[in-house]
């Protein structure tokens, strides 16, 4: 009981974390497929894009593992039933897509080729 006392705090901040942790996965489950998929394919673009103007061009394993290291991290639940393998082609996926951004949009391109703005 003394425990309790002293750790009440803590014990309420876990217990709010969980609580939080736990409605959020669940608020996932309840959405449509679709929006799944475009929730996941826009984190995986944003990603894609913060690896690229880390590492650069050229260093498609580091940027690939680096993804699938944040991937785990921010989504563990999915990254339990998704293989590397598809993850892999996920990532390849939006690696086009992001050509294809940088190609039409060169501030985006300046923010994520130099890091700042044109």
């Amino acid at each position: 009981m003394e425990f309790l006392m002293e750790h009440w705090v803590t014990i309420l901040l876990i217990l709010a974390l969980v609580v939080h942790i736990v409605y959020d996965v669940i608020q996932f489950h309840k959405m449509p497929r679709d929006e799944q998929y475009q929730r996941i394919r826009g984190w995986l673009l944003q990603a894609v894009m913060l690896a690229e103007r880390e590492f650069g061009s050229g260093t498609g394993a580091l940027k690939l593992s680096s993804v699938y290291a944040e991937f785990c991290k921010q989504l563990p639940w999915i990254a339990k039933v998704i293989s590397y393998e598809t993850f892999s082609k996920c990532v390849d996926d939006a690696l086009e897509e992001m050509k294809e951004i940088l190609a039409k949009n060169k501030k985006i391109a300046a923010v994520v080729e130099d890091g700042g703005v044109a």
